[in-house]
């Protein structure tokens, strides 16, 4: 006696054995009892799903003819003529056409020819045309017409994979079913009441995994549950199992995935081209990853969302849900690489090394407060240096006598002859202690030009107030002496001695702000944060300090 694999031993028969499909057949049994059938059907859904089951079982419902029945019914006896013609595939009424071998338009036009013609035996004529995507435009074209006006007694069914390539016209005239992949929960009991009637030992881990390899899919489910019974003789388990699928625990790959988080590359390599030995093919490892970083993030966000590896995923989630979006975004950019790729196995490797290598970069966030918080300790330094510098300024200032010689500088006496400009600024006692009070003196009152003389081209010998001494260099584009005087007097209404010096070991504004510039980056630059970033970033440069 033949041996029959268990997709097709179990294969369902009537709508109440149809798995985990309930919104398809609510919707059928209120419309067979109430007499709403369409002429047309568009079933859809992944490889394995049942949509050739599917399309069998609505084909018996419309022609069982079981207790007498007349009409299309809910209720299929699978005893009738009918119902064992379908279910044996010998019909002469219900005609399933593989569309994948007969895509031209000659094929449809020998179905639009026999529409034409009464049912042989059965109630209904049926066309279940499987892989309908595959047929050709004009097929599509041919088929329109009839398919929106059919005979009474005629029925079409249509079952494809991909209905993004079939005409909008076509899905238009179809009442259309999309098949769900079956819940994991759901595809587990019915793997168990199997092997209750089978006789198969197996243990909880392994239907999960073979609800997990077979991704929603029934057929594909009973598939391997049939496979891996005849390698281990009935008694099923979880290292046969893993062995037949060629993967490897979950655990194995949160454990590479660990190794990556924690930048440990060489550990990470070491685990990868260990599984790569252990035949585990570089696509499932890299597909692996991918999942588990999707459960990390869920987790991270909410941990009610997970309920396996609860201890693992908490030690993950410690990396924060920013590090663990950006390794998605590795993996998800190494996927679409692989796929261009030819040699997979080193393509992931270096997905791997790149993955280590981003996780042990500083996040932005925690470059950003380090910084601010050196920046804001060296500030309050600086700060209340000037500030004890300044109170010594005030106490030499108050302490002092003025002496005689520093008659030149005050205001002149006449009053008559100073304008009302010259009355202010007595009155506000204008005054310029050093040389960067007056480099912001001169642009308050807009002097560009002579700002940026005084910072570029002359050297800042000695400066007091009243009395300036510099050296001028050669490049100067005008007396600046002369226009300095002028503007200090106007401006402050005191007379200043200014001299020009020959010779000075001090530097101009702009040469003594590169060389502060370059003080601070060189202690910026020692700081172990920045360090770390120019390790990762070697042609990284400091361009400016704020």
């Amino acid at each position: 006696m033949n041996y029959k694999v268990l997709a097709r031993k179990y294969r369902p028969q009537n709508f109440q054995e149809l798995i985990g499909q309930d919104i398809l057949v609510n919707t059928l049994k209120n419309a067979l009892n109430d007499g709403r059938l369409a002429h047309a059907f568009l079933l859809t859904g992944i490889r394995g799903i049942g949509k050739t089951t599917t399309a069998r079982i609505i084909a018996k419902a419309f022609n069982c003819e079981g207790d007498n029945n007349n009409k299309p019914t809910f209720e299929i006896c699978n005893n009738c003529g009918p119902c064992n013609a379908i279910t044996k595939g010998n019909s002469l009424d219900v005609i399933e056409i593989d569309a994948a071998s007969k895509t031209g338009v000659d094929n449809i036009r020998e179905i639009i020819e026999s529409v034409m013609y009464s049912t042989n035996e059965m109630r209904f004529k049926i066309y279940i045309i499987d892989e309908v995507h595959m047929l050709s435009t004009a097929a599509f074209n041919a088929l329109l017409k009839t398919l929106e006006e059919p005979p009474n007694n005629t029925k079409f069914i249509f079952a494809t994979t991909e209905t993004k390539k079939i005409p909008a016209t076509i899905i238009s005239r179809c009442q259309r079913f999309d098949l769900k992949r079956i819940d994991q929960e759901v595809l587990i009991n019915y793997l168990k009441s199997i092997c209750v009637k089978e006789d198969i030992t197996i243990d909880d881990e392994s239907l999960k995994q073979i609800s997990s390899s077979s991704e929603g899919s029934m057929r594909d489910a009973l598939s391997i549950l049939d496979q891996v019974a005849a390698l281990s003789n009935n008694q099923i388990q979880i290292t046969e199992l893993r062995q037949l699928l060629g993967i490897r625990s979950k655990l194995d790959f949160i454990k590479l995935y660990k190794f990556c988080l924690d930048a440990k590359a060489s550990e990470a390599l070491d685990y990868y081209y260990q599984l790569i030995h252990d035949s585990t093919d570089p696509s499932d490892i890299l597909n692996s990853l991918i999942s588990i970083c999707s459960d990390a993030c869920k987790f991270a966000v909410n941990n009610n969302l997970l309920n396996e590896y609860v201890d693992e995923f908490k030690k993950i989630s410690v990396h924060g849900i920013t590090k663990l979006l950006r390794s998605w975004q590795v993996l998800i950019k190494g996927l679409d690489e692989t796929k261009s790729g030819t040699n997979q196995i080193e393509i992931v490797s270096i997905i791997i090394v790149k993955l280590c290598y981003t996780s042990s970069t500083p996040m932005p966030e925690e470059l950003i407060k380090k910084l601010d918080k050196k920046i804001s300790n060296n500030s309050t330094n600086q700060t209340s240096t000037k500030t004890i510098e300044n109170k010594n300024i005030d106490q030499k200032i108050t302490t002092s006598e003025p002496l005689e010689s520093d008659k030149t500088y005050q205001p002149i006496k006449n009053e008559n002859t100073l304008d009302s400009e010259h009355k202010t600024n007595i009155e506000n006692k204008i005054s310029l202690n050093n040389f960067e009070e007056l480099l912001t003196f001169l642009i308050e009152n807009r002097e560009a030009l002579l700002h940026a003389q005084l910072v570029n081209n002359v050297v800042i010998d000695s400066f007091e107030s009243g009395k300036i001494s510099m050296k001028i260099s050669e490049n100067c584009t005008f007396d600046v002496i002369k226009h300095l005087s002028k503007f200090l007097q106007d401006k402050t209404g005191l007379k200043w001695v200014i001299e020009e010096v020959k010779k000075t070991d001090n530097k101009t504004h702009e040469e003594i702000k590169d060389i502060n510039f370059e003080k601070k980056k060189k202690e910026i630059e020692s700081d172990p944060i920045i360090n770390e970033v120019k390790q990762l970033f070697p042609n990284a440069e400091i361009k400016d300090i704020e």
